[in-house]
C-alpha cells in the first residue's frame, strides 16, 4: 500500500513449491490472505495487516477467522499493544484482540519478547502476533531472530520438530495413453489461427497441450511418506 508516497504494510505469504498448498478464498474488507498448506499436517495461514491509522471492530476479526478451516495458524501485524504479549502498555486495538482471542478460543505463540523498534526513539514494542488454534500450540517453537535485517521489525521464526511428509510428485501413464483420442484432440485445439492471435502464443499451446494431457492420459497417484 502506499501513502503520501510511503511504501507500507501489505501481506503475502510465500511457499516452497514442494509443499502441497491451496489459496483459499476468503471475503473480508481487512487487508489479509490465506491458504491450506500441508506441512506436519495440514493446517490454514493466514497472513493480516492492520494498520495503525484504521479503527477495526472485533467482528470483522471474527468473520474472517470464521472463514477459515481450523487449525488455523494467524500471522501479522496487529498494531496492538496489551501487556499480555510483551507491550508496557495496552491500548484500545490490544484489548479487542484479547477480546478476540477469548472469544474465538485462540491461543499466542508470542513469548513477549519485542517485534518491533521505532526507527526514531529505538524503543521495542510486540505488535507483531503469532496466533493458533489451541491444537497446534505445542507443535511449534516461537522465536525472534536479534538481527533486524534492515528492518523496524524483527523477523519471527515459528519451527516445528515434528516431522512433515514428503511427497512424491505425480507421473504421467504413457503406457496407458490413449494416443488417438490425443491426437485427435490435439488436432481440434491446436489451431493456428487461435494460437497465433494469441498474446503469448507459446504459452498458450503449452497451456492447451497440458490440458488435453491432463484429461486424456492419467497420472500416477502422489506417494506420501515420513521423512
Amino acid at each position: 500500500m502506499e501513502n503520501n508516497g510511503t511504501l507500507h504494510g501489505g501481506v503475502a505469504i510465500l511457499v516452497k513449491n514442494t509443499t502441497p498448498h491451496q489459496q483459499l478464498h476468503i471475503s473480508t474488507g481487512l487487508h489479509a490472505i490465506a491458504l491450506r498448506a500441508t506441512c506436519h499436517k495440514t493446517i490454514t495461514i493466514c497472513s493480516i495487516y492492520l494498520s495503525p491509522s484504521t479503527a477495526y471492530s472485533i467482528n470483522k476479526l471474527e468473520t474472517l477467522i470464521g472463514q477459515l478451516p481450523p487449525p488455523v495458524l494467524l500471522l501479522g501485524d496487529f498494531n496492538a499493544h496489551s501487556e499480555q504479549w510483551g507491550s508496557n502498555k495496552r491500548s484500545t486495538r490490544g484489548k479487542m484482540v484479547e477480546d478476540f482471542l477469548l472469544k474465538s478460543n485462540l491461543s499466542l505463540l508470542n513469548s513477549g519478547s519485542p517485534t518491533y523498534r521505532h526507527p526514531a526513539t529505538a524503543s521495542s514494542s510486540a505488535i507483531d502476533l503469532s496466533i493458533t488454534h489451541p491444537a497446534l500450540y505445542l507443535d511449534f517453537c516461537w522465536q525472534t531472530d536479534s538481527d533486524l535485517h534492515g528492518s523496524d521489525h524483527y523477523p519471527i521464526d515459528i519451527t516445528t520438530d515434528i516431522p512433515s511428509p514428503s511427497f512424491s510428485k505425480p507421473t504421467w501413464k504413457l503406457h496407458k495413453a490413449d494416443w488417438a483420442a490425443f491426437s485427435h484432440q490435439a488436432a481440434l485445439e491446436l489451431c493456428t489461427d487461435n494460437l497465433c492471435s494469441a498474446e503469448d502464443p507459446i504459452q498458450e499451446f503449452t497451456d492447451v497441450l497440458i490440458k488435453i494431457a491432463n484429461n486424456i492420459i492419467p497420472k500416477s497417484k502422489p506417494n506420501t511418506k515420513k521423512t
